[in-house]
């Protein structure tokens, strides 16, 4: 039902218009891995991991109707730097999947297109030096990019690198020693493994709060991501900037309601009309653990799938 409506609004021009109307705003979109798989892995049931071909489609439709530009030159232009263009958006991937290099990459830069790879920063650690075969296996969608691999695709191909934190434990979750050590054990890595002069900062499992972002702010993260929200303002606050989750479900149609802002209206629309229970509700506010409660982790919670 879902896709047939998303369907109709792309055929019908609301896809376009909602692209208009959010022109001056910036879209981030929030990937996982790119797939060669041509059926979706039993391991992945959400379809985290975008077959190839739809991915490399979405993209097509990107460069045709929007800019894509560097998350870099987004923070440049908030900063007083070179205003962006209309219908920018900017590509990010969570967790640093080593597919990115086998097969995300590839496609980005034979179309010359920057992303952004948010590091989980033990991962890469993990792996102690980059592989002399860069041919996908079906194993790179569960492993890891190595520091080594992760240092060619920036110092070669310009992409560029933040922090999903150590262990991408939700950080709500945490007690304050141990969400101190997720969020500056990794700034420091992708400081001193790639100097990365100001990391930006993907919240783990979608999961942040106020103090959690002033946090974030406070140690010098250049800023940091959700998986909520719809197109980001020029004033928007830098630490708790939306993105739109993109799966290996959305065809076209789906991404282009998504990309344009759309699906946001539609949340929006259905939360105004059909209040969903409390128990269901995107916006969570849940019992502070012991270890959580001096420092208030809990306050203002905003969770969103992952």
């Amino acid at each position: 039902m879902k896709k047939f409506l998303f369907a109709l609004l792309h055929v019908i021009g609301v896809t376009r218009f909602a692209a208009w109307f959010h022109r001056q705003r910036v879209v981030f979109l929030c990937y996982h891995g790119v797939t060669k798989r041509p059926t979706r892995s039993p391991d992945d049931p959400k379809g985290l991991h975008v077959n190839l071909h739809r991915f490399t489609a979405q993209l097509d439709f990107l460069q045709r109707h929007y800019r894509i530009v560097p998350l870099s030159d987004y923070l440049n232009a908030r900063n007083g730097g070179p205003r962006l263009p209309p219908y920018s958006v900017v590509l990010t991937f969570d967790d640093g999947f080593r597919n990115f290099l086998t097969v995300a990459a590839p496609a980005l830069t034979a179309r010359k297109i920057p992303a952004t790879v948010f590091l989980i920063t033990d991962k890469a650690s993990e792996q102690t030096a980059s592989k002399a075969n860069n041919n996908w296996t079906p194993q790179d969608d569960e492993e890891h990019l190595s520091w080594a691999e992760a240092r060619i695709l920036k110092d070669k191909h310009g992409f560029e690198f933040g922090s999903h934190t150590c262990s991408h434990s939700g950080l709500l979750t945490l007690s304050t020693d141990e969400t101190e050590r997720e969020l500056l054990h990794s700034y420091n890595s992708l400081i001193t493994e790639l100097a990365v002069e100001a990391p930006s900062l993907s919240y783990p499992k979608g999961q942040y709060s106020r103090l959690l972002a002033d946090d974030a702010r406070k140690l010098g993260y250049a800023c940091a991501v959700t998986t909520d929200r719809g197109p980001n303002e020029l004033d928007h606050d830098l630490f708790t900037l939306g993105r739109s989750l993109i799966g290996d479900d959305d065809d076209i149609a789906s991404f282009a309601v998504r990309a344009s802002g759309l699906r946001w209206w539609l949340v929006a629309l259905r939360s105004f009309f059909e209040p969903r229970p409390a128990e269901k509700s995107q916006r969570l506010e849940r019992p502070r653990p012991a270890a959580a409660a001096a420092t208030g982790y809990l306050a203002d919670v905003q969770t969103r799938r992952r």
